[in-house]
């Protein structure tokens, strides 16, 4: 089951990178930048290739530069879309590819078109820093509207008077982002921007933490809890310490009860809790929200949403659905970049106790990583001159396993290195 929702998320990649990356290869064919938050990151991983990641950075940079500085939701695509979330992805997009590549000319390139996309938004900031009806692009927070939880607001277009969770946890998001990289390029993050961030985060959990009950609301006077509300601040480090827990119990209740491209965000906020165990259940389980739902309705791709009855018209093929990819790569098996592009490599593997052999490889610009794990025996081999750090604490599994970490000279070809994994249960 495990290679068959691996399969059908590469083949979602493969069939939705095209001239550039695409949402789906029949309808609307256009690269949407919220989806790509998920493309590029699976995209890296299994073809070790960053040109079209560097290119749609650059096509959305374009766009900003020539119709709206607060950034467009398709670049290119022939329908012309706004959406407030996919603005606040672009810098968490541009970090990764630096991560990824190393590539800091780059970087500092596309610092300014970051700042000005959060300078566009400003305009929509109330006297405590909150973003409140911003009005000019639509509010998404998730999609189909059927996969938002129930979420508390009313999201049509344009929006109306009030102030929500999902928005402003992403727009935190952003300026932490553009913070980092600011260090990244000038040796020191924005003194302004470090004052805002400060005071956006003690309003965010002002406005929407409820001390009653330990968990975030979907808006400013609203009762629910949604997931949408819990995960995203809990990524984006909003949640008070002794509300941790709390809000993974809640994450733990509700499981998958989003769309397939929030389910991202989902997975990466429980990884940053540690909750390893419960990210690969999610992965795998028998959930109608799950990819095991889209295998078993005879799926070849991943699909836009979980079931074909979730959707009348669900694209079938739907790249921004290949979470499990860069997931099960980073925080299950465990290897990432600590250093940009990939000088230094972090192994913190978290197997489940399910998985008897794991054979992965993908390429990075030093050359190729290996892991391999049989018979209890892990050997990771990277390419020479990239050095691994990590404590090789297998979190999950509860027997011993010996660990080999191995350096390898880069090959002249590494053409057949594309990202290929076989799984195998007990």
């Amino acid at each position: 089951m495990l290679n068959a929702i691996w399969s059908i998320c590469r083949n979602g990649i493969k069939f939705g990178s095209q001239e550039t990356y695409v949402d789906c290869p029949s309808r609307e064919k256009g690269q949407y930048l919220g989806d790509n938050t998920i493309i590029t990151h699976a995209h890296a991983y299994l073809t070790g290739d960053l040109r079209l990641f560097r290119k749609s950075l650059h096509d959305f940079a374009l766009l900003a530069s020539r119709v709206c500085p607060g950034m467009m939701a398709v670049a290119s695509g022939s329908y012309m879309q706004e959406i407030a979330d996919f603005s606040f992805q672009w810098p968490l997009q541009l970090l990764q590819y630096y991560k990824l590549s190393g590539d800091l000319e780059f970087l500092e390139q596309m610092l300014p078109v970051a700042e000005n996309m959060l300078h566009h938004f400003a305009q929509f900031r109330r006297e405590d820093g909150l973003l409140a009806c911003v009005s000019d692009k639509w509010n998404l927070v998730d999609w189909p509207e059927t996969m938002r939880d129930g979420y508390e607001f009313d999201l049509k277009y344009p929006i109306g008077e009030g102030c929500h969770n999902v928005l402003n946890a992403f727009y935190y998001g952003a300026m932490n982002t553009v913070a980092d990289i600011q260090e990244i390029v000038h040796g020191v993050k924005s003194d302004s921007l470090l004052t805002e961030l400060a005071n956006v985060k003690a309003a965010f959990i002002r406005v929407f933490y409820n001390k009653e009950t330990g968990l975030f609301v979907d808006a400013e006077g609203s009762g629910h809890s949604s997931l949408h509300a819990n995960a995203l601040p809990l990524l984006f480090d909003l949640v008070p310490k002794d509300a941790v827990q709390t809000v993974v119990a809640l994450m733990r209740a509700k499981r998958l009860s989003c769309g397939v491209y929030m389910a991202y965000f989902v997975l990466q906020a429980l990884a940053v809790a540690g909750e390893y165990e419960l990210v690969y259940e999610l992965i795998t389980s028998d959930d109608h929200h799950s990819w095991r739902t889209m295998v078993n309705e005879g799926a070849t791709t991943c699909f836009e949403v979980w079931s074909k009855d979730l959707k009348a018209n669900a694209s079938l093929c739907h790249p921004w659905a290949s979470a499990p990819i860069p997931v099960l790569i980073e925080h299950i098996i465990g290897i990432k970049p600590t250093a940009a592009g990939w000088k230094q490599v972090i192994f913190a593997p978290r197997l489940p106790e399910s998985l008897r052999e794991v054979k992965l490889t993908f390429r990075i610009p030093a050359g190729t990583i290996i892991f391999e794990y049989t018979n209890e025996q892990m050997k990771l081999t990277v390419p020479e001159g990239v050095s691994v750090v990590g404590k090789y604490v297998n979190g999950v599994q509860k027997k011993k396993v010996s660990i080999n970490i191995a350096e390898r000279t880069p090959s002249s070809n590494t053409e057949g290195a594309k990202g290929v994994v076989n799984w195998r249960h007990p």
